[in-house]
């Protein structure tokens, strides 16, 4: 059992701060707690406790309990885990979200193997001391580096700059005596701002040449959605293809139960308040194929493209003989 000593520092000695900013500072923090406990695989194995609050600014106390009564079967990953969080809390800044979905995904996967690989080397009993605190730098900033990790924080030191009174925080490592057993994370309060993130920049899902069943088409003018199935799930979506929804509001493009077409389509991403992406509008572009039961109708814009390409090709091949 250990500690994780969370530290305000005040000004003019003072000892107490606004209840509703400790609140929402504290709940942050425990949402941090518990995004690192999943990241690492502990869920189920440990509880967080609080208890008194100390005066000298003021000092919260998190108690880390195994709920394994077997200490031999305790990871290291937990018996570390206060090291952890105070390095993930003070000392790594990240102050910006940008995702590209490939990269995101390539992203994740590079971070849960570094982070398995951390975990296997905390577990290996010839691992010294110096490299395990090597370890927990190094694992807590791939853990910092996640994206609802990144938000949490961002917002822990948003609610602390509400608080005049607070100067700077601290976290520290501490025993069951309560004794430090490394030394304190300063963040000092010209510093929070760059824990802060001023902008959530998330890139468009852009995909080309998708299969989109049509259930329902606006057959005139107007910002309205269409609806269909992509991936055999219903979307709603703006037709963004000006020419081809001429065509269609012009009757020469018709639809019947099961019409398709192959277009280009993007997802706008948003996170919300929980760290989660989520797919905000749905857009299609670039129609190229219309397919009416098994007949296939080329647009206007794959037939243009098709003879530019061709032209293209004879202009090329002039030149070089």
């Amino acid at each position: 059992m250990e500690f994780l000593q969370l530290h305000y520092f005040l000004k003019d000695e003072l000892h107490s701060v606004d209840a509703f900013i400790n609140n929402k500072a504290e709940y942050e923090l425990l949402r941090i707690f518990k995004e690192v406990t999943s990241i690492l695989e502990l869920e189920g194995e440990l509880q967080f406790e609080t208890i008194a609050i100390e005066e000298g600014g003021i000092k919260a106390f998190y108690k880390l309990i195994s709920k394994k009564k077997n200490k031999r079967k305790i990871k290291n990953a937990l018996l570390y885990l206060a090291g952890i969080l105070s390095v993930i809390i003070s000392d790594v800044v990240s102050d910006q979200i940008k995702t590209d979905h490939e990269y995101e995904k390539l992203k994740k996967e590079e971070i849960r193997l570094r982070i398995e690989k951390l975990k296997r080397d905390l577990e290996d009993e010839e691992t010294t001391e110096q490299d395990k605190t090597l370890i927990i730098q190094n694992l807590s900033v791939f853990i910092a580096e996640t994206n609802k990790v990144k938000l949490f924080k961002s917002n822990f030191y948003s609610t602390l700059l509400k608080e005049e009174k607070i100067e700077q925080v601290s976290t520290q490592r501490l025993n069951e005596n309560l004794e430090p057993i490394t030394n304190e994370n300063i963040v000092p309060r010209k510093d929070f701002d760059k824990f802060i993130l001023h902008s959530v920049d998330i890139d468009p899902d852009f995909r080309e040449s998708e299969i989109i069943e049509i259930v329902s088409p606006v057959l005139k003018k107007g910002n309205m959605k269409w609806k269909g199935i992509y991936n055999e799930k219903p979307i709603s979506f703006y037709m963004r293809d000006g020419e081809f929804l001429t065509s269609v509001i012009n009757k020469e493009i018709s639809f019947s139960n099961g019409t398709s077409i192959i277009a280009d389509i993007e997802f706008e991403q948003k996170m919300n308040d929980d760290g989660e992406i989520e797919i905000g509008t749905i857009s299609i572009f670039n129609v190229t194929d219309v397919f009416e039961d098994s007949k296939r109708i080329e647009t206007k814009r794959k037939k243009r493209n098709r003879e530019l390409r061709n032209q293209t090709k004879m202009d090329f091949d002039n030149e070089t003989e």
